[in-house]
């Protein structure tokens, strides 16, 4: 049943548009309407594989000539390696199960070299250091990093140097923590989250960080650091080197969620975004926007994923909105070749391929 395939996930464009900058108008569900009566749907061609892996697609990194796609409800395998950008299949790694080495609930995946990358287990709070990610070659695990406890939850990381990642604060003293890969300690925490409501921040610190879980990505120079709000439409920027802190509100509002008599945050308004990809020039994501009390009302007629890719620049500033022909959960855009990619975890063949030129 798809729902109960979503609440697992929450747990552990208005388009071809002329370019100018813009902030979002409208609900989700008017911009696609309106898009699909203009005919202005983003068209998405599915790349085949040549074997029958993914459950649950749902990121996508790529390093040169390999691509590497974390599967959530693969039975087997986590993450499998394909030549890129052809897809051709090379290898799986990072075996589901309680044994050393393997994984209970896989987070994300990132590279940190040509042929290293780190994988993220919030179901046992450690982090994996997998070699060998190449054609020809068979991933390795090098190392296996219990994470300080104080770190609690990690759903999500990314990597600043090579002994330093940076995971959302799911304690909600602070925005993020920093952690050294290579012991597992907790270094020290940065940001506040940028609720409205201070007061409720100051007495139910937890569940606002559930309610703010966020999905982050640094820029490839590692100057940028990019959050948005899963349960919200909110996207920050945080210049590293300046220190300057960027907020964009957009037309679905900041997260909106309840406080359990446990003291638990749980989302009360509407799903947003789904990922967050930023590079040198822009910040690429794709929303969904849609409310829970509809998603609730489709059950199984649901479909996983945002239809609305929305690209902003480093200042937060909307410059493109697209609205796309399916539901898409993860991405990955490839600007030397003004292509994206997009996960489809609703079909049998869930990598999809969007042409950007001539569109926009």
């Amino acid at each position: 049943m798809k729902i109960k395939l979503l609440v697992f996930v929450l747990l552990p464009l208005l388009a071809a548009c002329n370019g100018k900058r813009q902030q979002p108008q409208g609900d989700s569900r008017t911009i696609i309407e309106e898009a699909v009566q203009k005919g202005e749907v983003l068209k998405g061609e599915a790349v085949p594989i040549d074997t029958a892996l993914f459950r649950y697609a749902y990121r996508m990194r790529v390093q040169g000539d390999k691509a590497v796609i974390l599967d959530l409800h693969n039975a087997d395998y986590y993450y499998h390696v394909f030549t890129y950008p052809d897809f051709n299949y090379i290898s799986s790694f990072g075996k589901r199960g309680e044994g050393p080495g393997e994984s209970i609930y896989a987070s994300n995946v990132r590279f940190a070299g040509p042929n290293t990358v780190w994988v993220l287990d919030d179901g046992k709070g450690r982090m994996y250091r997998y070699s060998g990610i190449a054609k020809g070659e068979t991933p390795k695990l090098e190392k296996d990093i219990l994470l300080d406890k104080k770190l609690f939850r990690s759903l999500d990381f990314d990597l600043n140097d090579t002994l330093t990642a940076v995971i959302p604060d799911y304690s909600g003293e602070n925005r993020f923590s920093w952690a050294n890969i290579s012991t597992g300690d907790l270094l020290y925490k940065s940001e506040q989250i940028p609720i409205s409501d201070e007061k409720l921040l100051k007495e139910s610190a937890p569940a606002v960080a559930q309610g703010w879980n966020s999905f982050i990505s640094f820029s490839p120079d590692k100057k940028i650091l990019v959050a948005v709000t899963q349960f919200g439409d909110r996207l920050d920027v945080y210049d590293m080197q300046t220190h300057k802190h960027i907020g964009k509100l957009g037309g679905d509002g900041e997260p909106k969620f309840n406080v359990s008599s446990e003291g638990y945050g749980y989302p009360a308004g509407s799903l947003c975004y789904y990922d967050v990809q930023v590079t040198d020039k822009y910040i690429y994501t794709i929303y969904d926007g849609r409310k829970f009390k509809d998603i609730v009302k489709l059950a199984d007629a649901y479909k996983q994923g945002g239809r609305i890719f929305r690209i902003f620049n480093h200042d937060g500033e909307v410059v493109k909105t697209y609205v796309l022909d399916r539901p898409i959960a993860g991405i990955y855009v490839d600007e030397a070749e003004s292509t994206f990619y997009g996960l489809d975890v609703n079909a049998d063949e869930q990598i999809v391929k969007y042409d950007l030129r001539g569109n926009g």
